[in-house]
């Protein structure tokens, strides 16, 4: 049975000023330190709303920023209910160390990209081709980087021809030959390649900045075939280009690094499906209304805009606010999402859009009660505390400043789940306790 949005009757309206009346002179709390904590049943002076206005609007992901963190995703995965994911990565690769002498003639026996996994993958795994291609224009640890952004290329592909498709093997370990080694993804590189940086000017290698003048970083993303998004350590070092060679008197590896202090981003393409692809078109709509569902999907895909558009009913005729001892929102899961291949969060935030644009924590991030978001296997549903936001909502602290709903890993996972809409037969909900 659907479920049509309350608009708060005006007996309840009076009935709640004139509670609001009698309490005034009374001398309320300052702070919501504790509130919450104790049963709403032991509450005195309280008044319990379940009914409450609750808007639900899926919208593109477009502002999502995605420098220097601490996992990379390749590949391409369909997730299911939403369509095709590719995520790409673009590092710098900071030299191991300075003033290389690689010996008297030398001569380059292999090299590879050499990518750590951190265990993490996204869908159903079967080989795929990688490219491998060299940046065009160097990166900046200073500078922000967003995951739609566009990276230029020499159009250079470093990836040999007659090289396969790759399987991401996350589990481990990696054999070669006789070694064992910690799991992780060798893309194989062009001879040539590693030879033209042995006979590179010694000059070449004094320091990081005329190295990144030579070759300002890598661009790694899925080339053709396959299917499955894997996920690795780019943050430790331990994730490397490391050229094999010889020289007229010993045999020797260096290793090119993506550490801490490499500039890099993860950088997503999403083909959206069924409704959701209305949102890319060029005319498109903003948003879909959330009434049957609404769409999360991390990897910079969508989000949910939230609105709680009645809240001023509850102010009386001096407009006056009664005190949220409480503010739960339930967001049940539309189906057993958390059984899909893709796997749904285990947890959702809710942000505020900022003041000078993206997006800061919402007033429960900070307050004393802790603001949720987690799923609730029980209640087959995200719950969150927002009673700090609420209170904040219902004095118009927060006029004009959007709420969204979004993924907790946004920029390092690719997880999605589709929500229950406020017109379904197992709604969104705002529960709302009132201390008078």
């Amino acid at each position: 049975m659907k479920r049509t949005d309350f608009r708060i009757h005006p007996t309840v309206c009076l009935v709640l000023g004139c509670l609001i009346a009698f309490s005034w002179g009374c001398t309320k709390p300052e702070t919501d330190i504790g509130l919450g904590l104790q049963p709403t049943s032991e509450l005195l002076d309280a008044v319990v709303v379940d009914t409450v206005t609750v808007e639900l609007a899926t919208v593109l992901e477009d502002s999502l920023e995605t420098d220097e963190l601490s996992t990379g995703l390749i590949g391409q995965v369909f997730v299911p209910r939403f369509g095709l994911v590719r995520a790409s990565l673009a590092s710098q690769l900071r030299l191991s160390a300075t003033d290389v002498d690689f010996g008297p003639n030398p001569v380059a026996d292999s090299m590879f990209l050499q990518l750590r996994y951190t265990g993490d993958f996204y869908g159903r795994l079967s080989p795929e081709r990688l490219s491998v291609q060299p940046l065009a224009d160097s990166l900046s640890l200073d500078s922000t980087y967003y995951s739609n952004g566009t990276f230029a290329t020499t159009g250079e592909e470093w990836v040999p021809t007659e090289s396969g498709p790759l399987s991401f093997e996350p589990s481990g370990p990696t054999i070669v030959g006789s070694d064992t080694l910690a799991a992780q993804l060798r893309i194989p590189l062009r001879a040539d390649v590693a030879q033209a940086i042995l006979d590179l000017d010694t000059t070449t290698f004094d320091g990081n900045a005329s190295w990144f003048g030579h070759l300002p970083g890598l661009l790694v993303q899925h080339a053709e075939g396959g299917h499955g998004v894997a996920a690795f350590d780019i943050s430790s070092g331990l994730s490397v280009m490391r050229l094999h060679y010889h020289n007229d008197n010993d045999t020797s590896s260096y290793d090119f690094l993506i550490s801490p202090l490499s500039a890099r981003v993860n950088l997503f393409e999403s083909g959206l499906l069924g409704e959701l692809s209305d949102l890319q078109e060029a005319e498109g709509p903003d948003d879909l209304a959330g009434t049957e569902r609404a769409y999360v999907l991390s990897a910079s895909g969508c989000k949910v805009r939230l609105r709680f558009p009645h809240l001023s009913a509850f102010l009386d005729s001096a407009g006056h606010t009664p005190t949220v001892l409480k503010a739960e929102l339930m967001l049940p899961v539309e189906d057993a999402y958390f059984d899909k291949p893709i796997p749904a969060q285990d947890q959702l935030f809710v942000l505020l859009e900022g003041t000078d644009g993206g997006f800061v924590q919402s007033p429960d991030q900070t307050a004393p009660i802790s603001v949720g978001g987690l799923y609730s296997r029980s209640e087959k549903a995200y719950v969150f505390n927002l009673s700090s936001t609420v209170q904040a909502l219902m004095k118009g602290q927060l006029e004009g400043r959007e709420l969204y709903l979004v993924s907790s890993r946004a920029g390092i996972s690719i997880s999605s789940v589709v929500l229950a809409g406020t017109e379904a037969e197992n709604p969104a909900r705002l529960t709302i306790t009132l201390g008078l």
